[in-house]
């Protein structure tokens, strides 16, 4: 009979590389591709993505698949898939996108707040949110959370 550490030792042989276990998690490499494990040798997420980045506080990480950004759960699930050119850092409940070169904002629901049809977004103090589309200045409302 394996015993729990004997099996999530060899349940991990499969790996090219693990990295350090953070959080109770970490990122195991195979063919060039990773993924992420648990501690007890689980597959949380097949290795299928380019890069996956550290786990936040909140438990998020941005992915890289084709040279485009999604972001994952700690637990596996897949909140926005990769199809950003680039998505910043969360400014409290949500980030600004870049898709087709046009921006946009998510929350970390992954819910699309504001569609990806701006040449630029910008957040002032005080929460107001202007966007350019056309070359003109507007004030835009977030969609509701």
């Amino acid at each position: 009979m394996l015993t729990a550490s004997l099996f999530a030792q060899e349940a991990t042989q499969q790996y090219d590389k693990i990295e350090k276990f953070n959080q109770g998690v970490a990122i195991a490499w195979k063919n060039g591709k990773c993924g992420i494990i648990s501690q007890d040798g689980k597959e949380i997420i097949k290795p299928q993505y380019d890069h996956i980045g550290a786990f936040g506080r909140d438990a998020l990480a941005y992915t890289t698949k084709k040279g485009l950004i999604g972001i994952i759960t700690m637990t596996g699930k897949v909140l926005v898939d990769n199809i950003y050119g680039d998505i910043g850092p969360f400014h409290g409940p949500w980030a600004i996108t870049r898709r087709d070169g046009l921006a946009g904002m998510i929350n970390k629901q992954g819910k699309v707040l504001i569609e990806n049809k701006y040449e630029t977004i910008r957040v002032e103090k005080g929460g107001m949110i202007r966007g350019v589309i056309g070359g003109k200045e507007v004030i835009l409302n977030l969609k509701d959370e």
